[in-house]
This record gives structure tokens, C-alpha cells and sequence, in this order.
């Protein structure tokens, strides 16, 4: 499970608490007013081209570029990668909870008309998502009429005070994903919306950018630093990619769950509210499809259950038998130190320190040995140092719950959280130097696809809502919000 409870945060309220966070820290230049134009790739540089809000042109030369802009992302334009693939939203301040709360409080409501209304602060702020058509014209929709017909549902409209209204636009719940994350050149890299785009139904979206950013930064980090070798930066395609393709493929089997009822409704004008031994067998009908696929808020194998076993940067151990890799699925999340796998949480015996907290910071690797004298430590230590590699040593001699679930005397974790390497439980000696090599890059080990790219060839899911491939070219669709252009 995830180191803390899961707290809810918009992100428009997270954006702005990371502002100055970002802008404090040292390491990070802050550029605002400037628009991205275009970019050139050269063998050793890449030269950005800018323009400010006065229309003044500049550039910035830099070893590696990382497109982190979105949807309609002109840095992934810029590199000739290819994207293949409508909502009308409403933002809007209201208090008045009485009629928005009639209910009961709530997160998500979603209407069997196909309307979405969310709770962004449980206060006064709120966003409702309407389903127009393609080429619908937005210019004619009254917002405060499109929010009092979303909320009425299958009946008539349902006023409510509103306040003001923040913002509109238009977007498209797309299932795309781009054909690699990696220039030509493998300077410019994608992440985020610019590499993929799910329906938001089970909130994979931020999760999965957030990933795509932890695995090139710290990958990045240790190329400009000198440690890390020629398989590191490549490795994120690898690795990233297949993490999405599941992620994406189970937004849409999510959305498919609400696709189906509002089909049912709209094949039944009215049924649903009817007070009628029909209108009773179709709720019972939608109550019934809705709890037997409640996966959109449960998948925590989705969300915590992804695994780099495929990757040539981790490395098994010489009784790691591929054939008996732990499952892995969407429903459920098998906690394991599996090379590849996100290192399992577990409490120390004070019962108080999560093994997390231990873990090294930004960019540093963390050994954990659980030997008693730490002779994984004392092995691997002139390794790390003469490679350069930044590395935090944990010695939990005394931890034996903690070496129940791990499993193994030597775990390596990687700055990402996931496991690089993991000692053998026959007692194979090591060898130190290969372990680091492969973890940084310096050595590429072939492997086999692993349980998470076999159960994506596998799984049903590959069908369950097969426009994976998309079904518009998302450089030239003609519908999208200003802040995609």
C-alpha cells in the first residue's frame, strides 16, 4: 500500500502548492510568459526555440529535452513521433450545497444520461462534464443550462444557485499511446499526456505521468552525472511504455462500464425513473452491472502492481526462475521484492518506521541487508563507489518481519522504488560488480517478456475496448481546449 492514506487533492490544488516548491529549489529554473514553438535535434544538443508575450524569439540549448506538455504536445510534433487516435466542461463555483448535497455528500456522480458532475473541494467548487457530439458548436451552449440539465439526469433540468462560472472547454476521452517515448537521436524524450492519453475513468492519468517523470529524471540524473551508461535512457521506453499500454487498455474498461447503462437508458426513454416493475428491473439491472465491475476504484494492481521484469536494467538472481514470476494483475496488487516489481511496504517492529523512510533521496540507489554481519554491504560498497553511484546502505540485521516479506538476505532498490536486483536464496555468491553494471546501464541483460507483458497479450482486456490504436490523428484534430494550441 502506498506510504500514507489516500488523500484527495485537485489538481489545480496540488499545481499551485508545488509552485513554489519548484521554484525554491535550487536545482530547477523556473521560465514563465514564454511559449514553446519548435525544436531542433542535433547529434550532442537540442536547440529550443521560445517566444514570450511581447513576441520576443529566443532559444535554449540543452543535452536532453523531456516534453511534459500535454495532449497536443508540439515537442512530440517536433520529433515526428506519432500519436494515433468530446466533452463539453464546465468549471463552476457554487454554495449551494443543499440542492448540490441533496443526496449526500459525494465525489463523482455519474448519471445514466452519460452527464459527470465532480466535487473538486467538497466546498464550492465543482465540475460537470457534458457529452456533445463531434463538431458540436460550443458557442451556442449556455453553461448554466448545460449544468442544470446535467444535474436533472433522466428528468427535468435541476437549478441550483451558481456563483460563477470559471471556465469551459472541449476535450476528448481518447485511448492512445505513441509508438515510442525516445527520439531518433534519443535526446528528446515523452512524458505524461504527451505520450499517452487515457479516459479518465480510474484516475490512471497523473498516476502514470507522475511514474514516466520518476523513471527519466532519475535516469537522466545519473547520465549527466557520469554513472550511468548507454542502456539507461533507452530503458525507459522499455519500461514505461507497457505500463501504459495496461493502464490505458483499463481506463477504457472502466469507461465501457458506464457506456453500458447510459446505452440501456437511452434505449429506454424514462424507464429508469419510472416507478414501474420495469423501471425497478432496470435499476436493479444497472445496480447489479455497476458492483460486479467496481474495478475503476479498487485496481490496485493497476496502481501498484506494474513491474519492469521485461527490463534489461534489473537483473535475477541465479534461482530467480522466470516460469515462476508472481502473478500479476489488474485486480489485485502481490506484494513482492521480484526484480522489477515496486519494493513492498512494510512496517519496521518499532511499528512506527515505514521501510520507505530509509530509502535513499532523489537520486540515490538504497541496499538493504538483512545479514547480520552486512556482508552484502561490505561487497558491494567499493562498487558502488568506484562506478560513482550514489548509494544509501540499510543494514536491518534484527528485522525479521521485514526479511519475511522481502524475502531475501539483499535487496537493491532503485531511486524509483523499484527492485533492481535481489540475492539468490541458495547462496549463489554474487557478483557485485554485474549487479551495479546492469543497474546503471553499463551492461544490458536480455530477458523474457515477464507475467506484465504476457498477461497484456493474454488478458481479455487486450478486446475489452479495442481503440488502443485510436481512431484520430491527434495532430490535426480541429477540437481542442486553448491551452492545447
Amino acid at each position: 500500500m502506498p506510504r500514507e492514506p489516500y488523500r484527495r487533492c485537485s489538481q489545480a490544488v496540488l499545481e499551485a502548492w508545488l509552485k513554489p516548491h519548484i521554484q525554491a529549489n535550487p536545482l530547477i529554473t523556473t521560465i514563465f510568459g514564454q511559449k514553446f514553438v519548435d525544436l531542433r535535434e542535433e547529434d550532442d544538443v537540442v536547440v529550443s526555440r521560445f517566444v514570450t508575450l511581447d513576441g520576443v524569439e529566443r532559444t535554449i540549448r540543452s543535452r536532453f529535452v523531456v516534453g511534459c506538455d500535454g495532449a497536443g504536445s508540439k515537442v512530440r510534433q517536433a520529433v515526428h513521433i506519432p500519436l494515433r487516435g468530446a466533452m463539453y466542461l464546465i468549471h463552476f463555483k457554487s454554495r449551494d450545497l443543499e440542492r448540490l448535497q441533496k443526496q449526500g455528500q459525494f465525489w463523482h456522480i455519474f448519471f445514466t444520461t452519460g452527464h459527470v458532475c465532480i466535487a473538486q473541494d467538497e466546498k464550492d467548487t465543482w465540475t460537470v462534464h457534458c457529452p456533445i457530439s463531434l463538431g458540436a458548436d460550443t458557442t451556442s451552449i449556455d453553461p448554466r443550462e448545460a449544468i442544470f440539465t446535467a444535474l436533472g439526469g433522466e428528468l427535468v433540468p435541476f437549478k441550483i444557485e451558481i456563483d460563477e462560472i470559471l471556465a469551459t472547454s472541449t476535450w476528448r476521452p481518447n485511448i492512445c499511446i505513441a509508438e515510442r517515448y525516445i527520439s531518433n537521436r534519443s535526446r528528446v524524450f515523452l512524458a505524461g499526456d504527451s505520450a499517452h492519453q487515457n479516459i479518465p475513468t480510474g484516475g490512471y492519468g497523473m498516476n502514470t505521468a507522475v511514474g514516466d517523470a520518476f523513471d527519466i529524471g532519475w535516469k537522466l540524473a545519473a547520465v549527466i552525472n557520469g554513472y550511468g551508461g548507454p542502456h539507461l535512457l533507452p530503458s525507459s521506453n522499455t519500461e514505461r511504455r507497457p505500463v501504459a499500454l495496461r493502464n490505458i487498455e483499463q481506463s477504457g474498461v472502466h469507461w465501457s462500464v458506464h457506456a453500458a447503462y447510459t446505452s440501456w437508458c437511452e434505449e429506454q426513454p424514462g424507464v429508469v425513473t419510472a416507478r414501474s416493475e420495469e423501471g425497478k428491473k432496470l435499476r436493479q439491472k444497472i445496480a447489479q452491472h455497476v458492483t460486479s465491475r467496481a474495478g475503476e476504484n479498487t485496481d490496485h494492481g493497476i496502481e501498484m502492481g506494474y513491474r519492469y521484469s521485461h527490463s534489461g536494467i534489473v537483473l535475477l538472481s541465479e534461482d530467480d526462475d522466470p516460469n515462476e514470476e508472481p502473478p500479476c494483475e489488474e485486480h489485485e496488487y502481490i506484494a513482492s521484492t521480484w526484480p522489477g516489481a515496486r519494493a513492498p511496504h512494510v512496517f519496521l517492529q518499532d511499528r512506527r518506521t515505514a521501510i520507505y523512510d530509509l530509502f535513499g533521496k532523489g537520486p540515490e540507489f538504497t541496499l538493504v541487508d538483512f545479514t547480520n554481519r552486512g556482508s552484502y554491504i561490505e561487497g558491494f560498497e567499493p562498487v558502488f563507489q568506484r562506478y560513482g553511484v550514489p548509494v544509501r546502505m540499510v543494514h536491518l540485521s534484527e528485522e525479521k518481519h521485514v526479511r519475511s516479506i522481502w524475502g531475501r538476505d539483499a535487496v537493491l532498490v532503485r531511486p524509483d522504488d523499484h527492485v533492481a536486483w535481489r540475492s539468490s536464496l541458495r547462496g549463489h555468491e554474487t557478483n557485485f560488480e554485474m549487479v551495479v553494471r546492469v543497474a546503471v546501464g553499463h551492461q544490458h541483460v536480455p530477458k523474457s517478456k515477464g507475467r506484465m507483458l504476457s498477461h497484456i497479450e493474454q488478458s481479455e482486456m487486450k478486446t475489452a475496448f479495442s481503440s488502443t490504436v485510436g481512431n484520430v490523428d491527434l495532430d490535426s484534430v480541429t477540437m481542442r481546449a486553448a491551452f492545447q494550441f
